[in-house]
């Protein structure tokens, strides 16, 4: 199976108002990366920014100094999705990055293929990690629920492993890593009981 992993990062919540700062995707066929890509874009209009949204993703100028030109970086990500339309398109709030990415492209009157369907990892999660006592879907959140370490949270190739983990343990669900679970359950259980005596 060929998953095409992607996330964005931004200066805001707004598709229309806010803009596409980096880019990042992988492929990922039978559990291998394969391939990965990762583009910061210099941002136009930092005026409108949400501080909060650079805070969030790390943004600075001196970070951003070797950013790739918006115009230019549209045509690669085109080209990176029209070399890989046979794979399943997988994100985290995927819908979000799309926004994003079509709205970018749209700006330099460039059409991005898009393959369908589509996967969302946080529905993925919502079928299973409920149940072992995740109360949030946020990738940060569901990270932290199940142990594991983002090697640089919120910089969005870092993301894209962070979803292919998923992937891998999740679809389907791998029976080591649903026993891990149990027993994280039961052990948060008797945690829980002990504290009650």
């Amino acid at each position: 199976m060929k998953y095409v992993i992607i996330d964005t990062e931004t200066t805001g919540l707004d598709k229309y108002k806010h803009e596409l700062i980096a880019f990042g995707a992988l492929i990922m066929i039978d559990g291998i990366i394969t391939e990965t890509i990762e583009l910061k874009i210099k941002p136009t209009n930092m005026d409108v920014a949400d501080p909060k949204a650079l805070e969030v993703n790390g943004f600075t100028e001196r970070r951003w100094r070797n950013a790739t030109n918006p115009d230019y970086a549209v045509s690669l990500i085109k080209a990176f999705f029209i070399r890989h339309m046979d794979g399943t398109l997988v994100g985290h709030n995927v819908q979000f990055d799309i926004g994003f990415i079509q709205v970018f492209a749209e700006k330099y009157k460039i059409e991005i293929p898009f393959s369908y369907p589509y996967m969302d990892t946080r529905d993925i999660c919502r079928t299973t990690l409920p149940y072992f006592g995740a109360k949030s879907m946020s990738l940060d959140n569901i990270c932290r629920f199940l142990g594991w370490e983002r090697r640089r949270a919120h910089s969005a190739l870092s993301d894209c492993e962070d979803c292919a983990k998923i992937i891998r343990n999740l679809c389907p669900p791998d029976p080591k890593f649903l026993l891990r679970l149990y027993l994280m359950k039961s052990i948060r259980q008797v945690k829980g009981l002990s504290w009650k005596l």
